[in-house]
């Protein structure tokens, strides 16, 4: 077949020429296109054909086509659909259309979808085909090539994230980076054409641009690298660098500008930090009384502050930056100055609080307390030092001040001696004298003490009275009333007998028979005592008694009278039955706790952090009225029925507790009942 030999005739790609496909069921069409195409001078074409669409598409997919020559009229496709089914095919390749029709528009049509030429076949001839043919190559050059730049230039505006924009002579927009739409926080980049920065600046920053465009289009010079401050519509602030150039057309002429920005703002706000923080440092140093500096290798001074130049008689900084030590103090302790500075920076030890003395501006020798570490730059290397001195002139004086006075104190020892002997008799003679005052108010005690023992024991002696005229009366009677009678005066005995008892223990001297003694253990042999009493009575006891408490230096026979006073209590508060808790237990006394032992009389007080061993009491009963609490340690003070109580129990027990050095603290429960706590120190 013909169409088989022509590409079998076919040049190979890089033969050089220029391969051409011709697309034409007309075999005249298509030996009149070969002849003009042979007949052309200093060009080198090599035809292919074929007679249909499909096999010239088959051939395009294989490649290496340089222009095809295509008529729209073909046996399987005809029109415009066969020239736009060839451009999907190979959308690089050049076509030129051949028609047998002069057909304007539809050669409009073709040229708008992408056709290079429309040649209508009568009219075509060998130079014209030739010509076309070179055109059509030469435009699809230049069409990619503009292509690649119109890339490269959306590659640029989508994806860099500097903000780049154009503008007309009037400062629209025509034409702004993906960057420029987010920061305008629009959608589309075209949303901005023919708008200005008044539609999206506030006025203070969309003037001042204006001017500079203008004044751009009217002189033609640049401005480069410009930083602005940029305030937004929405109150947005912005930091810019920012160049704008002239935008001219081919013939040089000015039409516009255009510009590119780079956000700053993230740069303006860390100099803003560092200025501030700069400007702190700088304060600081500034206002501490302590001299510091900052010195280089050489031990020139590079930042001071102003105790700093006040030690060296200066008032202003450039009269110290750039010198040394030699300069503002004597030779000598320039030396040593500088030696230090030097061991520091080779050996990268610090020198912390080193006492040394230097001259002021005045001449006058003072002490300073002088600090120097190494100064390193980022890399770790050491590249000066910094110094902190500290006048303690004033610290020295006191110190030598000190020293005089303990040479005076140690030459009026013995007057100290004299002085200390005499206080100490003085001393014995205010012990002495507290002795009598303490045994005064003992005396005023038992004074009052006899008082109330004449009001209660006289009504039991009464009754005892009573009782032995009726037995007289009616000793030969078998009168029923005399057993009663009898009871009623062995219970009066035993009162004014309980009475009397209490009364011994109340006026016994305070010497104690104390010896260690383990308090739960003391309260065990107790409840072993009072045990009839407890099981005779609807009660229940708890005992919760903690074991390895500290051995407590204690009267055992008092503090047995104390516990049994306290349990026989308890179990009396509860006639309708309820619970008796006794506890014991370590702790550790906070501030709060101590304020409720003010008035104990023992020197040897409660004090917070104490360490304390706790003896708690407690019973369900009724509770004590709230306006009796406060006299529930008075002498011959209950509330017992009458005849119940001697009112002596609670004052003998305290009075017990305190020749201990403890203490006792009675208290209603919120929950109903009464608990009593006894503190020993541990």
């Amino acid at each position: 077949m013909p169409v088989a030999e022509e590409r079998v005739k076919t040049a190979p790609p890089n033969s050089g020429k220029i391969r051409v496909l011709l697309i034409e069921d007309s075999p005249g069409d298509a030996r009149l296109m070969r002849e003009f195409l042979s007949d052309s001078e200093g060009e080198i074409f090599d035809l292919g054909h074929v007679d249909n669409l499909t096999e010239g598409l088959a051939c395009l997919e294989q490649g290496h086509i340089g222009l095809v020559l295509l008529d729209l009229s073909l046996p399987d496709c005809h029109g415009l659909a066969t020239f736009t089914k060839t451009k999907a095919c190979a959308p690089d390749v050049p076509i030129i259309v051949l028609s047998g029709r002069d057909d304007e528009a539809l050669a409009i049509r073709t040229v708008h979808e992408g056709a290079q030429d429309y040649l209508v076949k009568g009219q075509v001839d060998s130079r014209l085909l030739v010509r076309s043919i070179r055109y059509a190559i030469e435009r699809k050059r230049a069409e990619e090539a503009l292509a690649k730049e119109r890339d490269l230039l959306h590659t640029l505006l989508n994806n860099l994230p500097d903000r780049i924009y154009f503008k007309d002579r009037n400062s629209r927009f025509m034409r702004i980076s993906r960057a420029v739409a987010e920061q305008f926080k629009i959608s589309d980049p075209r949303d901005a054409l023919g708008k200005t920065d008044r539609d999206f600046f506030l006025p203070e920053h969309a003037q001042a641009a204006l001017a500079d465009e203008q004044n751009i289009i009217r002189t033609g010079e640049p401005i480069l690298n410009k930083i602005e401050r940029e305030t937004l519509s929405d109150g947005r602030i912005t930091w810019a660098l920012t160049s704008k150039l002239p935008l001219k057309n081919k013939r040089g002429h000015v039409v516009g500008s255009f510009g590119i920005s780079r956000d700053i703002t993230e740069i303006k706000q860390y100099e803003a930090a560092l200025a501030a923080e700069r400007n702190l440092l700088r304060n600081l140093i500034d206002n501490l009384p302590d001299s510091i500096y900052v010195k280089d290798r050489e031990g020139r001074y590079q930042i001071d502050n102003i105790a700093h130049r006040r030690l060296l008689g200066l008032e202003h900084q450039d009269d110290v930056l750039g010198k040394t030590a030699r300069d503002f103090f004597p030779t000598a302790d320039a030396d040593r100055i500088a030696q230090d500075d030097q061991d520091v920076i080779t050996t990268g030890q610090p020198v912390l609080n080193r006492e040394e003395a230097l001259v002021d501006r005045t001449g006058a020798r003072r002490w300073h307390a002088t600090t120097k570490v190494p100064l390193r730059n980022a890399d770790g290397a050491i590249t000066g030092i910094v110094g902190i001195s500290r006048d303690i002139t004033q610290q020295k004086f006191s110190e030598e001040q000190l020293r005089q006075a303990n040479a005076e104190l140690a030459q009026r020892g013995q007057q100290l001696q004299q002085t200390l002997a005499e206080l100490q008799k003085s001393h014995h003679e205010l012990r002495a004298a507290q002795s009598h005052l303490i045994e005064v108010e003992k005396m005023q005690t038992v004074g009052r003490l006899a008082a109330g023992v004449a009001h209660e024991v006289k009504n039991p002696l009464g009754i005892l009275g009573m009782g032995v005229d009726y037995l007289l009366q009616n000793r030969d009677t078998n009168d029923p009333s005399v057993p009663l009678v009898l009871h009623d005066m062995k219970q009066a005995i035993s009162r004014a007998d309980s009475i009397i008892m209490g009364l011994l223990d109340f006026s016994v001297p305070r010497d104690l028979e104390a010896q260690a003694a383990d308090l739960s253990e003391l309260i065990e042999h107790t409840l072993g005592m009072v045990r009839h009493e407890i099981a005779a009575a609807p009660v229940q006891l708890v005992k919760q008694l903690a074991q390895d408490l500290p051995r407590l230096w204690l009267d055992r026979n008092k503090m047995i009278s104390v516990f049994v006073n306290l349990l026989t209590n308890a179990v009396h508060a509860m006639e309708q039955g309820g619970t008796l808790t006794i506890r014991t237990y370590l702790k550790q006394l906070q501030l709060h706790e101590t304020e409720r032992n003010d008035g104990l009389r023992q020197a040897d007080r409660f004090r917070a952090g104490d360490t304390v061993v706790v003896a708690e009491v407690a019973d369900t009963g009724p509770g004590i009225p709230e306006n009796n609490l406060g006299r529930i340690f008075e002498p011959f003070f209950t509330t017992k029925p009458a005849g119940k109580g001697t009112g002596l129990g609670l004052t003998v027990t305290k009075r017990i507790v305190e020749m201990h050095g403890a203490h006792i603290e009675l208290r209603n429960r919120t929950e109903g009942g009464v608990i009593v706590s006894l503190l020993f120190k541990a």
